[in-house]
């Protein structure tokens, strides 16, 4: 048996027959290299960073939303990573905050990506992607905070009746062959302020000074305003109906800065159904009255219920319910339309 002392060449020290184990890899090393690239007809390639492929777009949002793109599919040409493919990730994922995309090294690749306008379309992938995640963080941090704090300004209700005006232009009718003309709209400010009696709230325990919105068949607008204080409320009720329509008439087109209730009269046109009628500033309630319109009703005369033709419109009275209570406003809106539907002939 030999060593390795005998099988060294003549002259040669035992240490130079055989390389230092550390060399011995380095060569082994070489060795496999040159197999690898042989085998594969290539050069041996450094894994790179998946992230030196995305485009500055993609990075910013990767790292705006702190997100892993090991799971993210590509849909761009060789699977690379495009904005719409984060987008489908970002779901309900939180901002956090990082808008610089990190800093990326130079890589022999960069020199190789292609330049027929491959940096405006990053620049138009940026501008897109910064507004998609804008969005998306906006939605993520504000929705909830809607959903969970209180309205600002309560929005207002509507109460609804359906009111029988026959008799009210009966007696129209009679006066009219007096040579006086009433408006409508003076018979219902009559009722209305005389029922507000008893639901002070609605214009704050201040006397009703009455905003009136009035629309004709036309559509043509006017504005009137209408202090009750200066009507005599003791008269009798045919009295005071004459003395509110002098008081409206004298001030058509008057600023109704003053006034602490809006009442909009939407004559022939219009619906007072499809939404609460409009409030005015710092007030709590208004009036809605919508056009007469002509229907046949059932009712019951002796003991027997007999068909007759009936004049009827609504009446709505929209208000803030943090202020006034629905059964206050239902109350009020009730005793003006039993005062009009009693009227006496």
């Amino acid at each position: 048996m030999s060593t390795p002392e005998d099988q060294a060449p003549l002259g040669a020290a035992a240490d130079d027959a055989s390389p230092p184990s550390g060399e011995a890899r380095i060569e082994d090393g070489s060795r496999h290299e040159s197999d690898a690239r042989q085998a594969g007809n290539g050069s041996l390639e450094t894994p790179k960073d998946p992230r030196d492929a995305l485009s500055p777009a993609v990075r910013r949002l990767v790292r705006q939303f702190d997100l892993d793109i090991t799971g993210i599919h590509g849909t761009g040409p060789s699977g690379r990573i495009r904005v719409g493919d984060v987008m489908n990730l970002l779901g309900g994922r939180t901002d956090s905050g990082k808008r610089d995309a990190p800093p990326r090294l130079a890589i022999d690749g960069d020199a190789a990506e292609p330049s027929d306008g491959a940096g405006l379309k990053d620049d138009a992938e940026l501008a897109a992607g910064a507004e998609l995640a804008a969005n998306a963080a906006a939605r993520e941090l504000t929705v909830p905070a809607a959903i969970g704090a209180p309205a600002s300004a309560a929005a207002p209700l509507s109460t609804v009746f359906d009111c029988d005006l026959s008799r009210v232009l009966a007696h129209r009718k009679k006066l009219r062959g007096e040579n006086v003309e009433l408006l409508t709209t003076s018979y219902v400010l009559t009722a209305l302020a005389s029922a507000l009696d008893a639901v002070p709230e609605i214009t704050a325990g201040q006397p009703p000074r009455f905003g009136v919105h009035v629309t004709s068949a036309d559509g043509t607008l006017r504005w009137a305003l209408l202090d009750v204080a200066a009507v005599d409320w003791d008269a009798a009720l045919d009295e005071r109906v004459r003395a509110v329509d002098a008081a409206l008439r004298a001030n058509f087109d008057a600023d109704v800065a003053a006034a602490n209730l809006l009442v909009h009269h939407y004559g022939e046109i219009g619906c007072v159904l499809a939404a609460p009628t409009p409030l005015g500033e710092g007030h709590t309630a208004s009036v809605g009255i919508g056009r007469v319109r002509r229907e046949v009703v059932v009712r019951t005369v002796d003991g027997a219920e007999t068909p007759r033709l009936a004049a009827r419109c609504y009446l709505t009275l929209s208000f803030l319910a943090d202020r006034v209570p629905l059964h206050h406003a239902n109350r009020a809106l009730a005793d003006a339309v039993r005062t009009l539907e009693t009227w006496p002939d």
